[in-house]
């Protein structure tokens, strides 16, 4: 008897594998992921959840806080539905352009209006500031305040950007805040938007917060950094909170610490990445990622292209295995 010919793969056993790999790949878009990297555990949300202690007044910036900003009708004649303060510095013109050429050009995103700004200090290099000017009186989207741009500013930096929201640009649906490397996939994060109406705190190096400042053993929950959302009405009760906690120089666990006292619990997205990026793909960043860190300005052209809407939408099956070629490129890049 002559050897039998190879089984063809019955299509029911096709399509069982196919689910069973989506299912895995979903559950590690869940759950998987190293530290704050591609589709991990980052806290991109802030809404509001109970009611807390009564909280005094909005911590607003003074009327001589900042040095430049954007003219008095940027927000006008109505605030935008999705605001965006991207937190800069004075030398990253590069990447401020970057993103004013790709995702910041947007002004309307699905549904929701947008409007984009950038917050930065003072240059350690006075001679910067003139190319600062020029560039705030080009692009008109600038928030300087009057504080050195620094590492250990950023809570100080955030503070800015959500006091001269509050007070420059009040209404917004939701307020999106975002570092200057950082991709975002504005219509697809928009329409998921429209749907919606830690670590140990005793690390050393820059992370490491003195028990003189902060004494307790860890952090609350807190968004990472890199980009989170606030609910419009969530900022004042942020600014109200920001009175009564201690400034640690971590603008993301300030922000939670902000939050515990205003009675607002972070929400877990798995969409925004707090991470690495990887190579464009338009079945990843179209129709699975809202945000992804590190971007280079050079890349940044290449991923928003990547992320335009083409065509055709990506299948079932393109969306599953898109999602699980950009979990398994991000984990042999930080392999």
């Amino acid at each position: 008897m002559g050897p039998r010919p190879c089984p063809r793969p019955r299509p029911r056993l096709l399509v069982a594998l196919l689910a069973g790999l989506a299912a895995l790949s979903a559950l590690a878009l869940l759950v998987g992921g190293r530290h704050e990297e591609l589709l991990s555990r980052s806290l991109p949300l802030l809404l509001p959840h109970r009611a807390g202690r009564p909280l005094p007044a909005p911590l607003l910036p003074a009327a001589d806080a900042f040095l430049l900003l954007p003219p008095a009708g940027a927000c006008a004649p109505r605030a935008p539905s999705l605001l965006v303060l991207v937190a800069s510095a004075p030398g990253h013109a590069r990447r401020r352009q970057a993103v004013r050429c790709t995702w910041g050009a947007a002004r309307l995103a699905a549904e929701l209006t947008v409007r984009v700004f950038f917050a930065l200090g003072l240059p350690a290099d006075p001679s910067q500031q003139a190319a600062l000017e020029r560039e705030a009186a080009a692009q008109r989207d600038i928030v300087q305040g009057r504080f050195h741009d620094s590492y250990g500013n950023l809570t100080l930096k955030t503070l800015a950007l959500l006091g001269w929201a509050a007070t420059r640009c009040p209404g917004a649906l939701f307020v999106l805040k975002a570092d200057d490397d950082m991709f975002l996939n504005l219509p697809a994060l928009a329409q998921f938007l429209q749907g919606v109406h830690g670590p140990p705190a005793g690390l050393p190096g820059r992370h490491h917060v003195p028990a003189a400042l902060y004494p307790e053993s860890a952090f609350p929950p807190y968004c990472s950094g890199t980009a989170y959302v606030l609910s419009g009405d969530a900022v004042p009760s942020i600014l109200s909170a920001a009175r009564l906690e201690p400034l640690v120089p971590l603008e993301d666990v300030f922000v939670g610490l902000c939050a515990r006292r205003a009675g607002i619990t972070p929400q877990h997205l798995s969409r925004m990445s707090g991470g690495a990026h990887v190579p464009p793909d338009p079945c990843c960043y179209q129709e699975v990622l809202f945000s992804v860190h590190g971007v280079a300005p050079a890349v940044m052209e290449e991923l928003w292209d990547s992320a335009s809407p083409h065509e055709e939408a990506c299948s079932r099956l393109q969306w599953a295995l898109g999602l699980v070629r950009c979990k398994a490129l991000a984990c042999r890049l930080h392999s």
